[in-house]
């Protein structure tokens, strides 16, 4: 790997200073996405967000210092997964992918998908209206037979209106951004006893990622009670993900987050190596099949 001890010159990401940490060996980005305009938007995209490719997230990586990393579908492009197909094969072994279907796939689709390096389906219900929550439990169905996850997307208030469909969903589950629990009481809102309640059941898996979503301070310190419950209360149950190209800052003409400081901050939050590990390399080895 290249010197990080050199700033290098990383898109979509405010670089202050060279990451102060070293990740455990095959340490996984369990959230980021590519944007490549040669495959064209859903034609509800009102983003237009920029490209964002393969070669801009390999600079990243190496500077981060991850190996392992996940790709998300955004909603940019619905249903149509090239784009993220594509990316997963000039990636190659350290990538797995979260597709987006609706509950018309075929199987020779989600066989496709598969090939391609797919093991899980996302709903975002917060952007684009390829998915719809009445979607959730057929396409669950489907893709849990293949040993697949789903992953959710919502707001807190939505995930607490969707409670009874997402304790019915078969396989396992994961919950986008923490459950996007609100400041500055995450806590007293109701969706965090269904956190628990999920979480209990052994097939919920938690992202710690996008913490500038929900966070009122620049360097995200105001998430520390919160991150630091999920990572010493359900440890076997977390992930990191960088959300990067962080297409929701992008969109709303925000300032790029420090990716080295709020990542140094998990690993510290952490505590221990044994958490550290869980976290970075065990869980997300688990749960997208790398072993």
């Amino acid at each position: 790997m290249e010197s990080r001890d050199i700033l290098a010159d990383v898109k979509y990401s405010h670089i202050s200073h060279s990451p102060e940490i070293v990740l455990p060996e095959n340490s996984c980005d369990c959230h980021h996405h590519i944007f490549d305009r040669r495959y064209p938007y859903a034609a509800d995209d009102t983003r237009n967000l920029p490209n964002a490719t393969v070669n801009d997230y390999n600079q990243f990586k190496k500077w981060l210092g991850h190996s392992r990393h996940i790709l998300v579908q955004p909603s940019s492009y619905g249903t149509d997964n090239r784009c993220l197909t594509n990316a997963l094969r000039a990636f190659g072994t350290h990538a797995r992918g979260e597709a987006v279907v609706d509950d018309t796939v075929s199987d020779a689709e989600l066989d496709a998908l598969q090939q391609a390096g797919v093991t899980g389906v996302r709903f975002n219900l917060g952007a684009g209206n390829a998915t719809t929550p009445e979607m959730l439990l057929p396409v669950a169905q489907r893709v849990a037979e293949r040993g697949w996850h789903v992953q959710v997307h919502a707001t807190a208030d939505q995930l607490w209106q969707l409670r009874s469909t997402l304790l019915q969903i078969p396989g396992n589950l994961v919950i986008d951004h923490y459950f996007r629990l609100p400041q500055p009481e995450p806590m007293a809102h109701p969706v965090w006893k269904l956190a628990w309640e999920l979480i209990e059941k052994g097939q919920c898996w938690v992202k710690l990622s996008a913490l500038y979503h929900q966070s009122q301070c620049d360097d995200v310190s105001d998430m520390a009670a919160l991150v630091t419950r999920f990572l010493h209360d359900a440890t076997e149950r977390v992930l990191w993900g960088s959300d990067w190209p962080h297409p929701n800052l992008i969109s709303a003409n925000k300032n790029m987050p420090d990716d080295a400081l709020i990542l140094s901050k998990i690993y510290h939050w952490a505590h221990n190596d044994q958490v550290r590990h869980k976290l970075f390399v065990e869980n997300p080895a688990e749960l997208y099949r790398f072993n």
